[in-house]
């Protein structure tokens, strides 16, 4: 009997054109706003880290704008039934914020 939840692979193999592709996709994503940070219920996390160091959306913008191919750790493939077909890049980003703004 077969599992129905797929098992998400690990990608470490991808060559640096390969994410400077994705990152142009990404950038020319964020600069249109086409984007989303979820707030809700199952991200709470995410509510909690713009409260807490009163990140707005310009401040968002520069952060993802900020993430270099070099940044990059992993790509792996999404859990979710509805979305098997789409890989979820991981990216490790150093940036300096303070509860302050």
């Amino acid at each position: 009997m077969r599992s129905s939840k797929a098992k998400a692979e690990k990608y470490t193999d991808l060559t640096p054109d390969d994410i400077k592709r994705y990152l142009d996709k990404f950038r020319k994503s964020i600069l249109k706003g086409k984007y989303i940070i979820s707030k809700n219920q199952n991200r709470q996390e995410n509510i909690d880290f713009i409260e807490d160091y009163k990140i707005d959306m310009k401040k968002e913008k520069e952060i993802l704008l900020g993430i270099q191919y070099d940044d990059f750790c992993y790509a792996v493939d999404n859990k979710k039934e509805e979305f098997a077909h789409e890989k979820l890049y991981i990216f490790c980003k150093s940036h300096e914020l303070d509860y302050l703004g």
